[in-house]
């Protein structure tokens, strides 16, 4: 299981970011895309969940939004 960061826009156009445990990267994208509204959408973020992130102790299958001003790399 791996700690994956995914890219969320909503409808109104903001970036969001949310973390997810899951095996691949396409399975985190759908485990966010279950647990944000209708109508907003996620992408694989480009970016990597620092050390910090990692060790929220998300178990496999859960997301977490993050705060975007910390844990970017």
């Amino acid at each position: 299981m791996e700690i994956y960061l995914v890219r969320v826009t909503t409808d109104d156009d903001q970036k969001r970011y949310w973390l997810a445990a899951a095996p691949d990267q396409d399975a985190a994208v759908q485990l966010v895309l279950d647990a944000i509204p209708e109508g907003w959408a996620a992408s694989p973020s480009g970016l990597a969940a620092n050390d910090e992130l990692a060790t929220l102790g998300l178990r496999p299958g859960e997301v977490r939004e993050v705060n975007t001003k910390v844990g970017l790399s």
